[in-house]
């Protein structure tokens, strides 16, 4: 019997691969050396005959190893990356409902749902929790409490006596024996060196380890300086040695340097962390003040930082169709510089059923102006130093390129305090505490006991007669 068969490779050093049909799933890890079919626990592999007899409708896969797998009739199920067995999640849906799925950057799920009433409607899926809750009775757990490191980017360049240094740390149960492997695949044109260090503490185990890649080659030396064959796309992969599909996506750690010009730019405004913005802008020439700007325009933080959004939704700013995002407008002119690829010779309003086409409209609306009530919100988790570039946007506005820069600064955030420190504080109290219980009772049993021998009103004593 013929079957079709699609295709999807994994995020990872070493060539991984899936395959599914209409009722399997194929998996080809490490370079095609571990190969088989997915199964659940109880050693099934047709998914067809767990789901009623539904097919697969779709395989989805985030750049952090998770694969979801749904079926025509909605039912799930979940794997990983390099992982052999699969698990069947909850239901969450009705059989019935037209439904489809997707990751976002953020490798958070979501579920877009069809309906000749509604349309379409979206639907965050808890994954991380539905996960928990099938694998609740089951012996599978997580070897390692978090890992996380330094990595912030798909690719790095490394030019002639540049070095890469990255930072991962693992921590586990005590006696676990977990380590930080690296996994490498394609010419070898780098050496790196690794510092490691350890630190156990109340029964955990941390592990650190630097690892900074260089190259050591000398180029005076080679015979064909062109021909040299030191240049090349290299992947590397850092992962624990032990893993299971119940563990968290690894954690990206790291602080921000920014380098902001404060004398050309001016002090940047400092706000509480739950406190939005909303710009105003202002026109100047060489005479000073024009006017406040009223036209839409767009703000992006010039280093990259995207851990900020927007309160208003395209749905409640109004918009017929779908907005334009820098998200868009990137993937629309991937050839251009971040500062080129939106602006008003590209612009296009939302307010028109003539123009654009119909989208998810609970995206976050991107385009500010003086009247509207949009304002960038900021992450309740953390601070930060933002560096903004603004553009008038309003291609009826002027005939200049009209671009500026602010900066705002973050403050406020409470940081978590650490569970161990919460338990050694609360121990510390009770013990307190109950060290001052006794030694109130020895003190007053101490008291008490004095005035049973000796007496707190003594008797008056008979007077002898002479």
């Amino acid at each position: 019997m013929s079957s079709n068969l699609v295709a999807h490779f994994l995020y990872s050093a070493l060539p991984d691969l899936i395959l599914w049909d209409a009722h399997r799933v194929y998996y080809y890890y490490r370079n095609f050396t571990i190969s088989g079919t997915m199964k659940t626990q109880e050693r099934e592999e047709n998914l067809s005959s767990l789901s009623d007899g539904s097919k697969i409708h779709n395989v989805i896969v985030d750049r952090f190893g998770s694969i979801l797998i749904k079926m025509e009739n909605n039912v799930m199920f979940f794997s990983k990356t390099d992982i052999t067995d699969i698990i069947k999640l909850h239901i969450w849906a009705n059989s019935t409902i037209k439904s489809a799925l997707y990751f976002n950057r953020s490798a958070k799920v979501y579920l877009l749902y069809f309906s000749e009433i509604y349309l379409m409607q979206r639907q965050e899926y808890p994954l991380f929790l539905e996960i928990e809750s099938s694998v609740y009775r089951s012996d599978d757990r997580c070897p390692y409490l978090a890992f996380q490191h330094n990595i912030f980017s798909d690719f790095y360049f490394i030019d002639k006596g540049e070095t890469l240094t990255i930072w991962t740390q693992i921590v586990y149960k005590e006696n676990m024996g977990l380590s930080i492997i690296i996994e490498h695949y394609g010419p070898n044109i780098l050496t790196w060196t690794q510092d490691l260090s350890y630190e156990i503490a109340s029964g955990l185990c941390t592990k650190t380890m630097y690892t900074t890649f260089s190259q050591t080659t000398n180029y005076e030396l080679v015979k064909d300086y062109f021909k040299d064959k030191n240049t090349g796309l290299m992947l590397v992969q850092f992962r624990p040695s032990q893993f299971s599909k119940t563990c968290p996506m690894a954690k990206q750690v790291g602080d921000w340097k920014i380098r902001y010009d404060v004398g050309k730019y001016g002090c940047p405004r400092r706000l509480e962390f739950n406190e939005p913005f909303h710009p105003i802008i202002e026109l100047y020439d060489e005479n000073g003040f024009v006017k406040i700007v009223e036209a839409n325009f767009i703000v992006w933080e010039i280093h990259g930082r995207n851990d900020y959004t927007f309160n208003y939704t395209m749905k409640q700013s109004g918009c017929i169709n779908e907005a334009q995002t820098f998200k868009s407008m990137i993937e629309e002119n991937k050839d251009l510089p971040l500062d080129d690829v939106w602006g008003p010779q590209n612009y296009k309003t939302c307010f028109s059923y003539a123009v654009g086409k119909p989208g998810d409209l609970n995206q976050p609306y991107e385009i500010l102006n003086h009247s509207n009530k949009n304002h960038l919100l900021w992450p309740m988790d953390h601070s930060g130093m933002y560096v903004f570039r603004v553009r008038i946007l309003d291609p009826n506005f002027s005939f200049c390129n009209l671009t500026s820069i602010f900066a705002i600064e973050t403050f406020g955030v409470i940081p978590s305090p650490s569970v161990y420190l919460v338990v050694a504080f609360l121990f510390v109290l009770m013990l307190t505490f109950i060290s001052i219980l006794v030694l109130s009772y020895f003190w007053y049993t101490k008291i008490y006991r004095q005035f049973i021998f000796e007496p707190l009103h003594k008797p008056p004593t008979k007077l002898k007669k002479n």
